[in-house]
Parts: structure tokens; C-alpha cells; sequence
């Protein structure tokens, strides 16, 4: 695994994200991530945890949608109180 806390990573559409936090769950690696502005000089409120996957061979992130993942991943890491 790879540390990628404190650097920008940039999706298919062009938003960038820092990442603060990152944690193994389960076997699956996890990131909790910031929006930043397009010049990566400003971040927005924008907040995000993403899943890394295996995308043909590639490695890629999607966005975790499930509220109680997010919280998990978030207390986990140490951002949220039990």
C-alpha cells in the first residue's frame, strides 16, 4: 500500500482531493479526502471517503455512499468519537 496522506490526487474528471487520512479496513484500502480548489491553493467543504478498487488492472477510487461505511471509516481513522 502506497501513502498517499497529504497528497492531491486527481480523479477522471478533473476534481482533486487531499488526502488526510488513510487506513486498511477489512483488506480494502480506504481514503478520507478534502476537495481542493482547481489550483490546489484553497479546499473546499467538501468531504469524501474513497474505496480503492482494481479497475483492470488499474488502480482507481469510487466514493463510498453508504452513511454507515463512511462513519466507520471516519472513527476508525480517528476523525469521529465512538
Amino acid at each position: 500500500m502506497e501513502n498517499r496522506i497529504n497528497q492531491v490526487m486527481e480523479l477522471a474528471d478533473g476534481r482533486k482531493y487531499v488526502v488526510l487520512k488513510q487506513a486498511i479496513y477489512k483488506g480494502d484500502n480506504y481514503f478520507v479526502a478534502i476537495r481542493t480548489t482547481d489550483n490546489e491553493e484553497d479546499v473546499t467543504d467538501e468531504f469524501v471517503v474513497f474505496q480503492e478498487v482494481d479497475y483492470n488492472g488499474q488502480k482507481s477510487v469510487k466514493k463510498i455512499k453508504d452513511p454507515n461505511l463512511v462513519s466507520l471509516i471516519c472513527k476508525y481513522v480517528g476523525l469521529l468519537e465512538e
